[in-house]
Parts: structure tokens; C-alpha cells; sequence
């Protein structure tokens, strides 16, 4: 691909209207590495659905090109439908949140025997 300022992929044409699986990003990855346009987008305007895997996915691989050191590409994603923007910005926020370490989780064991005895 020759290098331009803005290129445009349509993610339902290369991809498909449902994606649904964390694999078909391989294929965004390739097209992507291949372009020499420093910023791409990726449009949904035709996507139906985006599985949780699919998304979280997609996430990584913005953040891939967002962050590396040679040939950084800023990734957009556009044309998204309201359930599909949803849940990109659901696993986006679920990536957000750091998980808490086990010492901090504060468990307590109890045997089977004293359930009846705790008060809720």
C-alpha cells in the first residue's frame, strides 16, 4: 500500500457483519502492518455484532499500534452502532479496572458446618 494520510478500512467487507470470534483480528492486524497511512479507520458502519472476546481483541490491537515505538498508527474506530460502541466501551472499561491481588480479596474460609451458625 502506498503511503497516504488517512486510509479507511471496512471492517464488515474484510471481516464480517458479525464478528464474533477473537481470531478474525489477524486479519485486521496484516492489513494494518501493511499500510504505511500513520492514522486508519476502521469502519463498523455495516458490523451487527462484536462478541466481548472480539472487542477486548480489537482493544489490543489499537493499543498496539497506538504504542509502538516504530510505525505507531493511531486506530479509530467509526460508524459504530450503539450496541457496538457499547460494548467496546464496556471492555474497555473492564480493562480499566486493575483486578485486586488475592491478599487484598480478604477471603475467609468457613466450614459447611457453621453456615447455619452466620448471621446475614
Amino acid at each position: 500500500m502506498t503511503k497516504t494520510e488517512k486510509i479507511t478500512i471496512d471492517v464488515a467487507n474484510t471481516l464480517a457483519p458479525i464478528i464474533s470470534s477473537r481470531d478474525v483480528a489477524s486479519s485486521l492486524k496484516k492489513l494494518i502492518s501493511k499500510s504505511r497511512s500513520r492514522s486508519i479507520d476502521l469502519d463498523f458502519q455495516r458490523v451487527e455484532f462484536v462478541s466481548r472476546s472480539a472487542a477486548h481483541e480489537l482493544l489490543l490491537l489499537k493499543d498496539k499500534f497506538t504504542r509502538a515505538i516504530f510505525r505507531r498508527k493511531a486506530i479509530n474506530f467509526v460508524n459504530t452502532r450503539d450496541d457496538v460502541a457499547n460494548m467496546i466501551r464496556v471492555v474497555a472499561a473492564s480493562r480499566a479496572v486493575p483486578k485486586p491481588k488475592e491478599e487484598d480479596l480478604h477471603i475467609e474460609k468457613v466450614s459447611i458446618e457453621n453456615l447455619s451458625q452466620l448471621a446475614f
